[in-house]
């Protein structure tokens, strides 16, 4: 019975999703022919590189390999009042030239980014996508491309489809609140020809509702998300999950508060295979005080007792601090620290914006699935980038409220070692982000730790990331830029077997712009692997190094 239920229920998702798109779609087209006036532009460019690479590998030998790279692309931008559309779309072509032979290879990638705003604030309509390349093996995490282990590539398809309503200027009650759906697929790959390939659909919905400004005496906010993926290409039931959060202040005295406090998470999935179905539960209620000055500035402690599906900590009275605070418009910190079904949880975000420096601190724990992640957006970026990837004409947004223009993205330092995996995982990840931006020189550094702890397995991954990177402009010109980025990857499997593997990648690079459309650039990029746990063509432990001569023509 539990069986054809799903099946029912993955027939009506995939009916629901062609729906989904179509609807999102009709509506994106509508909108823009109703905005004819708005701009087109098309920004055609090909790049071609010859790279002459050489491989030294404990386990297949040293190799030369001599690579003729051909990169054409086309982005197209639409911008009016009402709606803005991005779409990239990039061919790669390979000829390579070894000891071994001659080999050629192609792919192509798109990304699409558009909205639409039927009613101003009340209603945005939002669709976005890609289809690219990903590392499957996470232990290669930094190395993969297309020119090594590109059997760890795997073709991986996002599309999200959201509404928006924003009624933040309500006078009683405020809030905002997002209905998502979003599908994840990814083909097979080589890498593991065991591993099911990624089909989920997602359903998302999150809203906060909290009091307007008419409120003097009081004030109260209610937070809540909840998520239903359905695993249709595997055995897993469908991963269902919901986090719901408030507290209620009455003012007692200037600008002190009495709390009243409460949390409820739930967290569902398992397989078919073992017939077992896991869930997570954790509740709680609490009451304490609250210092108060405003919205954006308030620290409360609470005592709170649990209900939680663990028995290590059902029951506990434990005590829960929260920190929400504008030092200024340009500095925020928001803390807490409580508990959850696993033990000990917080939750820190803190931002500060400068003249020239940004500084931004982020550490969550949050219970996802690989496909959510995939398909989600960072909210810790502190780059603004004409495109999905950094660049010399990148910059940092001028205040937290910056509004992207057609074909602009937010793009963070550095990126997650996520799996193309079905699995349910409890991530604790903590980022530290700092950038410094000048006439001349763009720098940008970062540190960043994630523990996956898949809930269903005793497995364990943990990914220490470290890098820096900078464009500096030599003349009106001329532009040099270099980029190393480090990472440590340990990871504990059920049977007992551990290891660990230490992955860099350095590159540099000097542009000269020769006409209005007309680039050459000549580059270096090294690549070391080492460790225990590394799984590809050319083993644990091999040296990559590159120099690539290129030009650029962009119409």
């Amino acid at each position: 019975m539990d069986i054809t239920m799903q099946k029912t229920k993955k027939r009506l998702m995939k009916h629901n999703f062609a729906v989904s798109k179509l609807a999102a779609l009709t509506t994106l087209s509508l909108g823009t022919s109703s905005a004819f006036a708005g701009d087109l532009t098309l920004e055609p460019k090909v790049s071609s590189q010859a790279i002459f690479q050489q491989l030294e590998s404990g386990t297949r030998g040293d190799r030369d390999l001599t690579t003729l790279q051909i990169e054409p692309s086309l982005r197209a931008l639409y911008h009016s009042r009402k709606a803005t559309v991005s779409v990239t779309g990039t061919g790669t072509y390979l000829d390579r030239e070894s000891q071994a032979g001659n080999n050629k290879d192609s792919y192509l990638e798109y990304r699409y980014d558009a909205e639409f705003r039927p009613i101003d604030r009340l209603l945005t309509l939002q669709a976005r996508g890609s289809s690219t390349y990903r590392n499957a093996n996470t232990n290669n995490f930094l190395l993969s491309d297309f020119l090594v282990n590109s059997n760890d590539l795997t073709r991986t398809e996002s599309n999200t489809f959201s509404a928006i309503t924003d009624l933040r200027r309500g006078e009683w009650v405020a809030g905002s609140a997002t209905a998502a759906y979003s599908k994840v697929r990814t083909e097979q790959n080589d890498f593991d020809q065991n591993n099911s390939r990624l089909n989920n659909d997602t359903i998302s919905l999150y809203g906060t509702l909290y009091n307007g400004d008419t409120a003097r005496s009081y004030a109260w906010k209610v937070v809540g998300d909840y998520s239903d993926t359905d695993r249709t290409s595997s055995t897993q039931r469908d991963f269902e999950s919901y986090n719901v959060d408030g507290f209620v202040d009455k003012q007692v005295y200037n600008n002190w508060a009495f709390r009243v406090s409460a949390q409820s998470e739930s967290h569902t999935f398992g397989s078919f295979t073992d017939g077992a179905e896991q869930e997570r539960e954790f509740d709680s209620v609490g009451a304490g005080i609250a210092y108060r000055q405003s919205a954006s500035r308030y620290l409360a402690v609470t005592a709170n007792k649990a209900n939680s599906s663990n028995e290590e900590n059902d029951g506990d009275v434990y005590p829960s601090i929260e920190v929400d605070w504008a030092f200024t418009t340009r500095t925020s910190l928001f803390a807490r620290y409580g508990k959850r079904f696993y033990g000990d949880a917080a939750t820190v975000r803190f931002e500060h914006a400068a003249k020239r420096i940004r500084t931004s601190f982020t550490y969550s724990e949050d219970v996802s699935n690989f496909s959510q992640l995939l398909s989600s957006e960072s909210n810790a970026a502190v780059f603004v980038c004409p495109g999905s990837f950094l660049s010399a004409l990148c910059f940092q947004p001028s205040g937290q409220g910056y509004d992207l223009q057609a074909g602009e993205q937010l793009v963070q330092l550095g990126e997650d070692n996520n799996a193309l995996e079905d699995d349910v995982i409890l991530r604790k990840n903590g980022k530290l982000q700092i950038s410094y931006q000048a006439s001349k020189l763009r720098v940008g550094v970062f540190a960043q730790y994630s523990d996956d702890d898949y809930l269903a397995q005793n497995r364990l991954r943990t990914t220490q990331t470290f890098g820096v990177n900078a464009d500096y402009r030599v003349g009106a010109f001329t532009n040099f830029n270099t980029a190393l980025s480090f990472a440590n990857i340990e990871r504990s499997l059920e049977d007992g077997i551990s290891g660990d593997g230490d992955n860099t990648r350095f590159s540099m690079a000097l542009s000269r712009q020769f006409s209005r459309y007309f680039n050459v650039n000549i580059g270096y990029s090294y690549i070391d692997s080492s460790g225990d746990i590394q799984t590809g063509v050319f083993g644990n432990n091999y040296t990559d190094q590159r120099i690539t001569l290129g030009v650029v023509y962009q119409y």
